[in-house]
């Protein structure tokens, strides 16, 4: 007998499916010499601080810090009755082996481990490693079993996060509510995330306007007209190293707001006469982009359609679980391994029809460069695919129908040609009784060939896209000034952070790039994983540490309170990121877990000690002494209160302070 561990039900009843294991059992399903049971997300999860030690049930200073030695696991409360079938099943004589289905990943990794050490399991096991839920895909899975040992690295990564955030969480969240007199949640990733936004928001608070003038001028000819804006730089300057004209800075546009300057340029250049002085034509090719993975599909979904990052991330998830139309969404590749692109005849012939006029020839068919096929680059998951499996009738403007529809012309954009620009660059001069020639610049953009844009109809627009220009302009070319006018502006703040600015950030953790390269590179340091990304933002929303309008997220008093109060190490981007790079390292087995796990306590000890040797000013005698006790909530378990009135709003508790949900997996 073998039993197989899924971590949902559904995703148990469509292994049982293939396995044949179709007898309903109290908790399980069974037949074929299988038994296919579940988990509901987690079932067991590390012990809360009174649970390995009585005296860190009290939130005082004298506590602090809780370093266990072990990290004991206990069951959670509303998964008992689904943990005692599950350990049974193990534990059953009858049973030889087991199948690892838990999601492929390092929570669903976890998950497993976990419930495997509280069953005091010790049975051989090996992994299925699903990248899709369709018959078809499970069957390939199952002849691929890998065992467990393979994924030590993984799990020990798992582990480390949890362990990592379990020290974080509770001892800085209990050290800066001890020392603030309110409530604080404070998380290893979600701080960071925290910090990122109420910088940019701080920013945009003491950002100062600064006025600025700007002259244009209309120029006319028997080509067409077209408009130049003054570019007060030497013809020296105008081209680089090669003889190619330099791309124009808007920041050299810029005069100064007293008006002098700009009045005097323009009433001589009102008497001047213009000509063309230089003329420059290129081609700017674009590729198709690259495939998604989840924080790309989160970004675009935004972008698009203003969805929540966690929006996307239930709607990927349905397609994924429920219509078996999406592959596993919780993946950071944006790669297809060489196996899946076999697979690709298939699935483009399932999804074409969707599309009529639309495909590239050889749609499927062509084999795709590296750019979208490198089996170096695909480790747990390939990127976000459609599958073969069509989803039926998806209701018209739902989430699920427009992530889909996202993600099947994201895949079919790749057979397509580049989307080709032509790029032409203008100098009009005028000259005048002034001893040098005013110069004018325009750029125009205009589409040759629109490639892979067939397929991306509402791609968003480019704010820097520039006006077209007359055909035919040539070096020389007299022109006719038409009107000169100074054009009074002022500098712009910067914007608020939206989901995909906010999930861009989490990704470079807070760095600023725009070269996706460099971005790819980056990958290891970000802020958390593309699976709880999501999940981080909204713990933020749901503590009402940020705000959502419309699709900005904005922090709150409270968030910045926490800001205020937190040591920099704590609020620190870089600092996550560096840690979250270790724990990449540790999947691969290239970090050991015992080193990064004394760094992050540490790391702890000094945060603690800084707070205790703070001298606060005088306030009322509640914080050192302050008393917390278990409050439950509607799930038995919702965290901290204070046994006395406190004022302000206050959190909720935080991360590493509550446990982890029962279907819903937590922020880092």
């Amino acid at each position: 007998m073998i039993v197989v561990l899924a971590e949902k039900p559904s995703v148990a009843r469509d292994i049982a499916a293939v396995l044949g294991a179709n007898a309903k059992r109290e908790g399980f399903l069974e037949g074929n010499g299988y038994r296919v049971t579940w988990a509901i997300g987690h079932l067991v999860g590390l012990a809360q601080p009174d649970e390995i030690n009585p005296a860190w049930k009290a939130w005082s200073r004298a506590t602090l810090p809780m370093l266990p030695e072990r990290f004991p696991l206990v069951p959670l409360k509303d998964g008992r009755a689904q943990l005692r079938i599950v350990s049974r099943l193990l534990r059953d004589p009858e049973v030889q082996s087991l199948i690892a289905a838990t999601d492929a990943g390092r929570e669903g990794e976890l998950i497993f481990r976990y419930i495997y050490e509280q069953a005091r399991c010790r049975k051989p096991w090996r992994r299925l490693w699903l990248s899709s839920l369709t018959p078809a895909a499970i069957r390939s899975a199952l002849a691929q079993m890998q065992p467990g040992s393979r994924y030590d690295g993984l799990a020990a990564e798992a582990r480390a996060r949890s362990q990592a955030d379990w020290l974080v969480g509770m001892n800085l969240s209990r050290a800066y509510t001890l020392t603030s007199g309110s409530l604080f949640s404070v998380g290893r990733v979600q701080t960071p995330t925290l910090a990122m936004i109420v910088a940019r928001d701080r920013e945009i608070r003491a950002f100062v306007p600064q006025p600025y003038l700007e002259i244009t001028a209309k120029f006319q000819s028997e080509k067409g007209s077209y408009q130049g804006t003054y570019y007060p730089v030497a013809r020296s300057a105008l081209h680089d190293s090669r003889g190619q004209l330099r791309a124009f800075d808007p920041l050299r546009a810029r005069l100064p707001a007293d008006g002098a300057l700009a009045r005097a340029v323009a009433e001589r250049v009102r008497k001047g006469r213009a000509s063309v002085a230089f003329v420059e034509r290129s081609l700017r090719r674009t590729p198709p982009p690259q495939l998604f993975d989840l924080t790309e599909l989160q970004r675009r979904a935004n972008q698009q359609y203003g969805f929540s990052a966690e929006q996307t991330l239930n709607a990927a998830q349905t397609l994924y679980e429920r219509y078996k139309a999406l592959s596993y969404p919780r993946t950071d590749s944006r790669y297809l391994s060489s196996a899946v692109a076999v697979t690709l005849p298939e699935i483009v012939a399932a999804i074409a029809p969707r599309y009529p006029g639309q495909l590239a020839a050889g749609s499927g068919e062509r084999p795709l460069s590296r750019r979208y096929v490198d089996d170096a680059k695909v480790s747990d998951h390939h990127a976000i695919i459609p599958t073969a499996q069509r989803p039926g009738a998806l209701a018209e403007g739902s989430a699920e129908a427009r992530i889909y529809d996202l993600v099947c012309r994201r895949l079919l954009m790749a057979w397509h040609e580049d989307l080709v620009e032509s790029v032409t660059r203008v100098v009009t001069e005028v000259r005048s009784a002034a001893p040098e020639a005013d110069l004018f610049a325009t750029q125009g953009i205009s589409q040759e060939s629109p490639g892979w844009t067939v397929l991306d109809p509402k791609r968003p627009v480019d704010p820097n896209a520039k006006p077209k220009l007359p055909p035919g302009l040539a070096t020389g070319d007299a022109q006719q000034i038409t009107a000169v006018d100074i054009l009074r502006k002022q500098t712009q703040p910067p914007r608020p952070h939206t989901e995909a600015s906010l999930l861009a950030a989490m990704e470079t953790a807070g760095r600023k790039l725009e070269d996706r390269a460099l971005i790819e590179a980056m990958r290891d340091s970000g802020l958390g994983t593309p699976a709880t990304r999501a999940a981080t933002i909204e713990t933020l929303l749901t503590r009402g540490y940020i705000t959502r309008q419309a699709k900005n997220l904005l922090s709150t008093k409270q968030g910045e309170a926490l800001i205020d109060a937190v040591h920099p190490l704590v609020q620190s981007p870089e600092m996550t990121g560096r840690w979250e790079q270790r724990l990449r390292r540790m999947e691969r087995g290239q970090e050991p877990f015992d080193p990064f796990m004394q760094d992050i306590a540490g790391y702890v000890r000094e945060v603690v000690a800084t707070e205790a040797v703070k001298t606060a000013a005088p306030r009322q005698p509640r914080a050192a002494g302050t008393k917390f006790k278990r409050r439950s909530g509607r799930k038995g378990w919702a965290g901290w209160k204070s046994t006395r009135p406190r004022k302000g709003a206050a959190a909720k508790s935080g991360e590493g302070v509550t446990r982890p949900s029962k279907r819903k997996r937590g922020a880092d």
